[in-house]
């Protein structure tokens, strides 16, 4: 059970490594030692790397700076959590407009957005932009009307109902 749990954790150590980001610092020691000559081997033990994050230090170095560069594009309005936020409010109530939405989550989360950002989430999640069909009004009229023809048919005989079909 132990080794199992050993095994386990070194896993995760090692997902956490591979997934996470080299420091500058990390980078330019590594350069450092590299341009002294030593082995990549010896210097990702040096810098607790494995020998190949070294290789694509190092090779990175050959072509460009070490240094993290910025992400490109720009960075999002909202979270995925306060995407799926957006989403549940808009489930609970589907006539809300995208303007009351959006002074609702900036009053929750503290952002200030537009309203066709919230636009574009919903699309995402593919709510369009569509009002539900209203149910028709009846007048005094049209409720007349409709009993007129109701109270027409409630003295028919037995025989007149067995020869509707359904």
């Amino acid at each position: 059970m132990q080794e199992i749990l050993r095994q386990s954790i070194i896993c995760i150590v090692a997902w956490v490594e591979k997934n996470r980001k080299i420091s500058n610092s990390i980078g330019e020691l590594t350069i450092c030692h590299w341009k002294r000559g030593s082995s990549e081997r010896k210097i990702g033990e040096i810098v607790n790397v494995s020998k190949s994050t070294v290789h694509n230090i190092i090779s990175k170095y050959k072509t460009k700076s070490v240094k993290n560069r910025p992400r490109a594009g720009r960075p999002r309005r909202f979270t995925e959590h306060e995407e799926r936020w957006i989403v549940r409010k808009i489930t609970c109530n589907p006539k809300a407009s995208a303007v009351k939405l959006t002074l609702k989550a900036q009053q929750r989360f503290n952002k200030s957005a537009n309203p066709e950002t919230v636009r574009n989430i919903l699309r995402k999640y593919n709510f369009h932009g569509q009002v539900a069909r209203k149910k028709p009004f009846l007048s005094k009229a049209h409720r007349r009307v409709r009993l007129e023809f109701a109270k027409s048919y409630i003295k028919m005989p037995l025989e007149f109902w067995n020869s509707v079909y359904l």
